[in-house]
């Protein structure tokens, strides 16, 4: 799919990845969302609050942090596992996914995508869920590519404004249809 691909580790992520990981992700989101987000609410962000949540999160499941490195470089941060989106308690989530924005465009992002979209097709989940908000007109794109389809609409409210919010689905293609009597077989992504 992508040419001259470098490979860069991935991997689960550590206990002591966690706030290397929060600091990552505000600093993504000022650069992803800079023109769709208020700047009150992204110059409020905090690493220190952020971190408090992964670090809940983590407790609770620790696989579901996927990372990527090049050389000791945080370039990319997958957070998954059991749906938190209503209407879909039984699915599996991608709740963030981010790169560096110097390795966008490069095919890494949808490597990470399929590890954590493998990960959640090993634990079972005959469907995937994620949300983006609705102005992210790359990460939209990015998600047709990867076959998820809009289901429904709902919003956010960051700071003091609401943000609508597009919630896409897709059906498990790496587990073989039950329903039908196959076998239920995973593709091997490694």
């Amino acid at each position: 799919m992508v040419k001259n691909l470098q490979p860069l580790e991935i991997a689960t992520a550590m206990r002591q990845d966690l706030f290397e990981i929060a600091a990552f992700l505000d600093d993504c989101w000022r650069t992803a969302y800079r023109e769709i987000v208020s700047s009150d609410y992204l110059d409020s962000m905090s690493a220190d609050a952020r971190y408090e949540r992964l670090l809940t999160r983590f407790e609770e499941t620790p696989a579901d942090f996927l990372i990527i490195r090049d050389a000791s470089i945080l370039v990319g941060v997958a957070v998954f596992g059991k749906s938190n989106t209503d209407g879909y308690p039984d699915d599996g989530e991608i709740s963030a996914i981010y790169l560096r924005h110097d390795y966008t465009g490069k095919g890494h992002g949808h490597v990470l995508f399929a590890k954590a979209e493998a990960v959640l097709a090993e634990r079972g989940h005959a469907y995937f869920v994620l949300d983006v908000l609705s102005e992210n007109t790359r990460a939209i794109d990015f998600y047709h590519k990867h076959g998820y389809q809009s289901v429904s609409e709902r919003s956010i409210r960051l700071g003091e404004k609401d943000y609508p919010l597009t919630v896409f689905r897709k059906k498990n293609c790496l587990v073989a249809d039950n329903e039908l009597g196959k076998d239920r077989t995973l593709v091997d992504m490694t």
